[in-house]
Order: structure tokens, then sequence, then C-alpha cells
């Protein structure tokens, strides 16, 4: 085989050959369908057929390379996955597109990343699964593998496939879509037309790239095709075009043909051309040869100076004929240099190929011969050994270390039976420092056999992948888990412990606070009647009142901590948030008159939050209830009570214009038991719920004070 100094084939046999080697030892599955349609003659895409399975894709989906049974019929779980409908969507639109699945159907049970292109009439499909994976850092970095190899599996698609079809067609082709024309895809023929490079023209506009075309009747040509969807054709068409910047005229055969998408809507034009200029040259040249013939041969009945004459003709005829052939010659050297082109051009190409193989994220090595002869390593693979000499070594000599491991077992085996091999996670002891010390070390590891033109086996290739980090941090994972799942039964039991004695706490302590009461009451039937008048026994017993009230409040509002611990929140459902503020605010009635607080309500009827009503009711009353409490007494109380509805939530706000709270305060204010204004009645515990029913339901509360203007708490609750 034919090899560069680099040691890379330069054959394209040999670049075909490698092409289709690299995609049988792509960790990343590749699939091509062909699509299956309904029968009619307006029949619907309902099904793919399989045309090729490389290996990866037959290893994770257990498949042969080419199954008998159709896509659906293997996967009936497809439809309602949306896997098919991902595949006939992205086939009929022609444009790449990318899908995320969790399929647990038909004997699988992995995460899939899809991603799929057409291809002429075929659909190639690039996908990944993460079968194994834990850990966030493995997933990113599988994800980005599957990504880079999908891509490049449908580059290399989309360049044969393109290639194959319009290198080989006799024609000139191309696509121009929408109402701006813009060139979608030539084939080099068209592009050898416009005498320009096609990476010039292709994406832009048809007459902003060619505007040399413009001005000869080709809009009105294109603007009748797209909007009556009837076809031109054009015979012997003389067409003034700029060819490298020199004006060129030519004859061609030219078809404009309306483009549809799937749902029957033209998008565009495909135009075909076909140049006719020499044989219309050459048809003229003749039809002027036989009008001056007969002419001479009229003349030659009339005289000799007649015949003179014709010689003379005849000899201006055999001029343009020598003239003709030197075009033809001219035509000739053209194609001569466009075949030298096309040669170079798959020379690039190979080189191309070269570079991906040279930067590939994966490591990259292939070896000769029974002895595992290093031939060609890439940079990624030379890094695993600290750029340790490996070209020209046997691998036994280049890595003594590996000895008595397995791994060059694993290299006989594939180079003796031919048959490929894929190790997961493949534990070895490496010297990657060159130090003399080996390292425990992780590999996933493709080993493929390389063949000669006789089909024997006379080489590997070997795709290694370090995972050590990957391996070790998904160990580590598993400690944290196991770490993390004792702490948590650790806080459940003190959780479990902490409401017990909130519980036993606030139940305990009604008793005594019941036999108070009483006690007071006796005292005020005993101390009142009996005595003389003194006014400090009832503004005593009035304190003791008061005392046993705030008590009672307070072990109530326990009592609640308590069950809002042992029952988060009630069922959720339906509740008009209107019909709740207007509740609440017949309710504080009383409290609002007699603070002349000016209450505003902007509250749509209709608007609907899912909440316990019991629940939403204590939210809107501590909230409302405090904007009107904690009034500033030196200007008017004004209180704003507003909601709506956000892409995926729903916002309340209470504003007020009160006292207001520090930057300090405002870091206190949900605690247990905290209270910031002492003049006013209060336990410190209604803000700690109002925060624990929020949050318990998904939503969130936040306040934004400044003291001597104001308060805004706003809440959001799960849309």
């Amino acid at each position: 085989m034919p090899a560069t100094s680099a040691g890379w084939p330069t054959d394209p046999l040999a670049s075909s050959e490698l092409l289709h080697t690299l995609l049988a030892v792509s960790l990343t599955g590749v699939i091509l369908f062909r699509p299956v349609y309904a029968a009619g003659e307006d029949g619907d895409l309902v099904d793919f057929a399989y045309v090729q399975l490389n290996p990866a894709a037959q290893h994770m989906l257990g498949l042969p390379a080419q199954p008998g049974e159709s896509f659906r019929t293997l996967y009936p779980n497809a439809l309602e996955t949306g896997i098919f409908a991902f595949y006939r969507d992205t086939f009929l639109a022609g444009q790449p597109g990318q899908y995320a699945v969790n399929y647990s159907y038909d004997g699988l049970d992995n995460f899939f990343l899809l991603s799929a292109q057409r291809s002429g009439e075929l659909l190639l499909v690039s996908f990944s699964d993460t079968a194994g994976q834990h850990s966030a850092a493995a997933e990113a970095l599988r994800k980005s593998q599957a990504r880079e190899q999908a891509a490049r599996a449908e580059a290399e698609a989309r360049r044969t496939g393109w290639q194959r079809i319009f290198e080989q067609a006799p024609i000139a082709l191309a696509q121009l879509r929408g109402g701006e024309f813009v060139v979608e895809w030539a084939n080099d023929r068209m592009g050898q037309i416009w005498g320009r490079p096609l990476g010039q023209i292709v994406g832009r506009p048809h007459f902003e790239a060619l505007p040399d075309l413009a001005g000869q009747g080709f809009e009105a040509v294109f603007a009748g095709v797209l909007h009556t969807g009837e076809p031109r054709y054009f015979r012997e068409l003389l067409v003034h075009i700029e060819q490298a910047r020199q004006p060129y005229q030519g004859y061609f055969n030219i078809t404009y043909q309306p483009a549809y998408d799937e749902l029957g809507h033209i998008t565009g034009i495909l135009a075909s051309a076909v140049e006719v200029t020499d044989q219309v040259r050459a048809r003229q040249q003749v039809q002027h040869l036989n009008e001056e013939l007969a002419a001479l041969n009229e003349e030659l009945h009339a005289s000799n100076e007649e015949y003179q004459a014709t010689n003379i003709a005849l000899d201006e005829t055999q001029l343009l004929l020598r003239q003709l052939n030197q075009e033809l010659e001219t035509r000739v050297q053209q194609r001569t240099q466009a075949a030298q082109a096309a040669q170079a051009e798959t020379e690039y190409q190979r080189q191309q190929l070269y570079h991906v193989l040279m930067e590939l994220p994966a490591s990259v090595a292939t070896y000769r011969g029974p002895e595992h002869i290093y031939h060609l390593v890439n940079p990624r693979y030379q890094q695993l050994f600290h750029n340790r000499a490996l070209r020209g070594l046997p691998i036994r000599q280049a890595l003594p270390e590996l000895q008595g491991q397995g791994v060059i077992e694993k290299l006989d085996q594939v180079y003796q039976t031919g048959q490929a091999q894929l190790e997961l996670e493949l534990e070895t002891w490496m010297d990657v420092t060159d130090t003399g010390h080996p390292e425990q070390r992780y590999y996933n590891i493709l080993l493929h056999p390389l063949r000669d033109a006789h089909g024997r086996v006379d080489g590997l290739l070997n795709f290694a992948y370090d995972v050590t980090e990957h391996v070790r941090a998904r160990q580590q994972l598993q400690q944290l888990n196991e770490d993390l799942h004792l702490s948590n039964a650790q806080l459940r039991c003190t959780n479990v412990d902490l409401d017990t004695f909130v519980y036993t706490a606030s139940h305990d302590l009604k008793a005594p606070i019941t036999n108070i009461e009483s006690i007071v009451l006796a005292l005020r039937d005993t101390l009142l009647p009996a005595g003389p008048p003194d006014v400090l026994v009832p503004h005593l017993l009035d304190l003791l009142d008061q005392t046993v009230a705030r008590f009672q409040l307070t072990i109530g509002q326990l009592t609640d901590i308590s069950r809002l611990q042992r029952a988060h929140t009630g069922p959720a459902e339906p509740v008009y948030l209107g019909a709740v503020v207007e509740q609440v605010r017949l309710d504080l009635m009383p409290a609002i008159a007699a603070g002349g607080t000016h209450l505003t309500v902007a509250v749509a009827p209709d608007l609907v939050v899912s909440f316990s009503p019991a629940n939403l009711r204590s939210i809107v009353y501590n909230l409302l209830s405090n904007a009107v409490k904690y009034r500033a007494l030196d200007r008017a109380s004004q209180v704003r009570v507003q909601a709506g509805l956000t892409e995926t939530a729903i916002v309340l706000t209470v504003q007020d214009n009160g006292l207001g709270m520090s930057e300090v305060q405002q870091r206190q204010l949900f605690g247990l038991f905290q209270r910031l204004h002492t003049h006013v009645e209060g336990t410190g515990v209604g803000l700690y719920i109002t925060k624990r029913l929020v949050e318990n339901a998904g939503g969130t509360i936040a306040v934004q004070s400044q003291p001597g203007v104001g308060t805004t708490f706003t809440v959001t609750f799960p849309g």
C-alpha cells in the first residue's frame, strides 16, 4: 500500500477503506435507514428499514449488521417515546437534529442521545447510550464524545452522499431556496458553468452571488416557477456569464422545476443545465457553410469568377474549422485541468482525514505484524506515556510494564482471530510519568484488526480512552452517597425527636395555662365584688388576662408549628386568589378602619392558584395583617395587594408604606419567635409559618424594605 512519510495511505481506495474501518471501530452507534411509505400515490412515511448498523450499534442494540425487520417492528414503543417522530421529521425537513430520550422498553433500559441527518433518500443516525455512567462529569464527557462522533459520522455521510450524487451527475444541478432564491446546494458541474468556487456561492442569494446573471430575465422566470408551480424549459438559451472575471457567452438547455417540502408546499426551485454551446455553434457553422456552399454552387454555373469566389469561401470555411478545432482543444485542456483539480481535492480530503485522526480526543495507535510494532501514534496516545519513544518499537519493548497484565495477550487474540474486542474500564498499572513507578489507571479500549489487500490480518487499530478520573469520581460518589444516606437517616431521627418535643411541650403547657386562666377568673369573681373599689386590682387582673391570652396564642402557634412539621401542607386544589384576598380583607376590616389604612387590591377574579385553601388564607392573612399593624404613625397608611401570572408562576405582592426594616432586621425576619417591633402585639412565629407553608408547596417568599419608607413582600406560587 503506498504511504506518505507520515505513514498515511495516499491511495483513494485505501482512504475509503480507512473511513469504513473508522466507522467500524467507532464507539458511537451509527445506523443507516431507508424510509418506508404507505401504499398509494400520496403515501405517508410510516416506518424505516435498516440498511446497515456499525459494530457499536450492533453491540449496544443487540442487532445484526442488517436486520430483516423494520424499525417500528423491532421497537413498537418508539412511537410513544417520540423517537419515530424525530426520525421522520428530521428526514422530511432535510435538516440535522438531535434528540435525547430515556428508552425503557423492548429489552433496553438506557438514556440515548440521538443525532440524525438526511443523506439523499437515506437517513443517517448516530447515537450513544449512557448505561453505567452515574457522575455528572462522566455524563458530560459521554455526551461530548457522542456529539463529536455523531458530527463526524454525519459530516462524512453528507460528504459521501453529496459527492456520489452530484459528482456523478452528467448535468449541472442546483437547488434554490425561498423567495430570495438562496443557493442551497450545487454540484461541481454547475460551479464550472458559473465559473466560481462553490464556497463563494452556496448559502447566498442567487443574484447576489451571481450578479452577472441578473437582468437577463431569470428573475421573472424564477418568480413564475415559485408562485405558479409550473416548470419552465429552455433550449439553446444564450446566457452571459462572468467566468473567472472573463465574459463568457454560452448556449444551454435549462430546466427550472418547483421543489416541494413534505407537506406539498413549494419551497424553492431545482435547476438543471446542460451546456450545448459547441453543438449550437457547430450547427450554426454548418448551416452557414451549407448556405455558402449552395450560393457557391449557383455561382459556379454562372461564371468562372464565381468559381474563384467559391474557392475563397472554402478557404474561409477551412479557417473557421481550424478555429473550431482549436476551441475543442481548449475544451480538452480545461477538462484535463478540472480532472487535476479533482485529484488535488481528493488528496486534500485524505489529508483532512489524517488531521481528524491526529486531533481526535481519543488516543489512537496502529500496530504492524504479530509483534505489534507501533506504526501510527496520535498525540493523545503519545501523551499517555509521557512522550516515551513508541513508533517503530514492539509494544513489549516500548511498554515493558504491561507484561503479565493481560493487555498484550488481548492484542495477540485479536490479531489471531481477526475479531474486534472492546474492553471497558480495563484496570492496568502504567508508568505514565516515565519514572519507573507504575500507577493504577483505567481505560476503555477498542481493538480492531487491520487487513491487507488479500484480507489477511496484518495489524491492529487501537482506540483508547483514559477513564481513570471518571472511575475514581464514580467510586468517590458512591462513598459520598453512602455517607449522605447515613447523615439523612440521623437527621430524620433528630427531626422526629424535635417534632415530638415541640408537640409534647405545646400539649403539656395547655393544661397549666387553662388552670391559670381559671384562677384569674376566680380572683376576679372573688376580689371585685367582695372588697372596696381599688383601681389597682382590676388593672392587675387585666394584665393577667392579657398575659394568659398571649401565652395561649404562643402555645397555639407552637401547636401550628408542630402540625406544620408533621404534615407539610394540606392537599392542593384550584383556589381563586382574588376570593381569598377578599375574605381576608373582610376579616381585617375593623383593624383597617381603626388604622385609617387605604387598601388597594389589584387581583384578577379569575386568577387561580393550586394550593391548600387553608394554608393560602393563612399566608394572605399574615402578610396583610402585618402590613396594617406595622404602619407608620406620622403618615397615612397605604397598602397595595396585587397579583399576576408570569410564564412559569403566579406572583403575589403585598406593599405598604409602614415602618420598614433595616438589612439586619430583614435577615432575622423569618426566624422562629423573631419580633422586630415590640410596640405591636405578636409572638414572632407568623412569618416563620408563612415561609414554611410557601416553601413546602414549592414556592418562594422574598422581602424588600427600607426603614421609614415601607416594605414589600413577594410570594411566588408554582404555575
